[in-house]
């Protein structure tokens, strides 16, 4: 008997507006964006969440490790010896109360034991029961059970992990699909007056049984010792804490991958924070490690090998400085007209400019060695390009005595609005070396490199570049002897507004004036004209001048008028005194 239609509407009409509601939870509590300690994460994580309930495993179980608990399911499987009669194979799941139950075989204690503990005692019973056929008890699929994970975390609360996860999985339930590495990023709010990082290095494992441990799980990111990330037991308790890093943390400076401040835990050791700082490529002998530590007012410092830093205790504030054994070491690079452009490895203060040259092949038959220049800069990346009246952010790699004088922008001098645009533009942007690059080249006097040297070394095109008020502008063919006005006329002579023609030098930059000037290979070549504001810019900059020099004159102009008429109140003053003496004298002597 078909079911009416008006009984069925109301229900699939229900269904449908179930499956099209918003969760029930936003409808509940409207999202908001303060009641998240790490805005971006806790966005991130709600967005990204999806349940499966697959069981991802990184490789076999170890069954001398495993632990059996509630929720585990098994396979007991009986028979099999031939292909008519396949094996009886049946699930079973351990209980609420820690029993596994195998049918036929009797029911056994499996919680807070060893799968290979279970499994031997399970098949040994079943052995005794079935003589005569095969018999096996195997895991099948591991349990899931819940931990629960509070601290600085995006989404703390009760999290459901497998029998093999780790405290990186649980704190990873928090977060979505972001690694918990993350984290370190977090800091307070700028409202608090102490700023707190998440302490990675002091999570605290809570078991059911009150037991309590100290995960160092930043150490684990950093070597990928799994002994670092332990596994987690059923009802756990996973702590992010936070610490300060003035007060409670630990620095380390020097040659290791990650400096910065690390939350102090009480088993440290100098050789456990390098561990965790430092990187692969630190010889264990050729590494000195520093200790210093400030007590009741007094500096001490102790240094050790890196293979006998295990000695040096830690506590808070102390100050952990890491010296590699090649500190001279570094790098300069070769591009350009080289047969094999690229970085070299170098010894800072003692490789050459020629030894560089060699290290890159040589120069192609194409080099322009008038125009090779040597970079080098005190910055990883000059910013002038983008803001030069920004003052660098970017930390250098080195420090030179010259850079504090940036920071002032010319407060204490004359200099005008121009003016200080242009100091610091040219203080970022400039990066040569001034040295005779060509000579040292050609053996007459080499070049000593440092780290993060350039050189760069441009083809030579064989030919001139022409610009300017020129008729046609590009690039003329070099010829020996001839002028700047040559090259001029080849390119079709004089613009409308040409003006001044000058040279510019393929190795400084350097403008000469003239149509006589000779041209050699590598210059350029420039045809001036009358001041025309045709870039916003510059016209911005003309009229700052403009007006700057107008409130010049207007002020001077007051201050002009003002002396006037200061000087026309004195005469007035000075007469009206005077006829009042005399006018007081004359009527004395009447």
């Amino acid at each position: 008997m078909p079911l009416p239609v008006r009984g069925i509407a109301l229900p699939v009409l229900a269904a449908v507006c179930l499956f099209a509601s918003p969760d029930a939870a936003a409808q509940i509590v409207p999202p908001t964006t303060s009641t998240a300690r790490i805005p971006v994460l806790s966005t991130s994580a709600r967005a990204t969440r999806a349940a499966t309930d697959d069981v991802v495993l990184g490789g076999p179980v170890d069954p001398r490790e495993y632990v059996v608990g509630p929720g585990d399911v098994f396979t007991v499987s009986v028979g099999g010896g031939s292909v008519s009669s396949p094996p009886r194979q049946t699930e079973t799941t351990v209980t609420a109360e820690g029993l596994l139950v195998v049918p036929e075989a009797g029911t056994f204690d499996a919680a807070g034991r060893t799968l290979a503990a279970v499994t031997a005692e399970a098949r040994t019973a079943l052995r005794r029961r079935y003589s005569n056929v095969p018999t096996d008890v195997a895991l099948s699929v591991p349990r899931r059970f819940a931990v629960y994970v509070s601290g600085a975390v995006p989404l703390p609360g009760r999290q459901v992990v497998t029998a093999l996860g780790r405290v990186e999985d649980a704190i990873a339930e928090t977060t979505g699909d972001l690694n918990p590495l993350e984290l370190t990023d977090y800091e307070t709010p700028p409202r608090f007056e102490v700023e707190r990082r998440v302490a990675l290095r002091n999570v605290r494992v809570t078991g059911r049984d009150g037991s309590e441990r100290r995960v160092d799980l930043y150490r684990y990111y950093t070597t990928g010792d799994l002994d670092y990330n332990p596994r987690l037991s059923d009802g756990d308790a996973v702590f992010v804490p936070t610490f300060d890093p003035v007060r409670e943390g630990v620095a380390v400076s020097g040659d290791v991958e990650r400096p910065g401040y690390y939350d102090w835990r009480a088993d440290d050791s100098a050789a456990a924070l390098v561990a965790v700082a430092g990187g692969p490529g630190l010889s264990a002998s050729g590494t000195t490690v520093r200790r210093t530590r400030t007590r009741d007012g007094r500096t001490e410092s102790v240094e050790v090998p890196l293979n006998q830093a295990g000695t040096l205790d830690l506590l808070p504030r102390d100050q952990v400085s890491v010296v590699a054994d090649a500190p001279d070491a570094g790098y300069a690079s070769a591009v350009g007209a080289v047969r094999f452009p690229g970085a070299y490895p170098i010894v800072s203060g003692e490789t050459s400019l020629s030894d560089l040259v060699d290290a890159a092949g040589g120069l192609t038959a194409e080099a322009l060695l008038r125009g090779a220049y040597l970079e080098r800069t005190a910055r990883p990346t000059p910013q002038a390009a983008l803001d030069p009246l920004a003052i660098p952010t970017d930390r250098p790699r080195t420090v030179a005595a010259f850079d504090s004088s940036v920071t002032a922008l010319g407060q204490l001098s004359d200099l005008g609005l121009v003016g200080r645009r242009y100091y610091i533009q040219e203080y970022i942007s400039t990066a040569r070396l001034s040295v005779d690059v060509e000579g040292a080249l050609r053996g007459g006097g080499d070049v000593v490199l440092r780290d993060g040297d350039r050189l760069v070394v441009p083809r030579d095109l064989g030919a001139v570049r022409v610009s300017g008020q020129v008729s046609d502008p590009g690039y003329v063919p070099f010829e020996p002897g001839l002028t700047a006005g040559d090259y001029v006329d080849r390119a079709g002579g004089p613009g409308p507004v040409a003006t001044t023609v000058y040279t510019v030098d393929a190795r400084t930059g350097r403008f000469t004036a003239g149509r006589q000037t000779p041209v050699r290979e590598g210059d350029g070549v420039f045809v001036d004209r009358p001041p025309t504001s045709d870039s916003a810019t510059i016209e911005t900059l003309a009229l700052q001048e403009e007006n700057l020099a107008l409130q010049e004159q207007r002020a001077e102009r007051e201050a002009s008028r003002d002396r006037r008429q200061l000087l026309i109140q004195t005469i007035a003053t000075t007469i009206s005194a005077v006829s009042t003496a005399i006018f007081a004298y004359t009527a004395l002597s009447n």
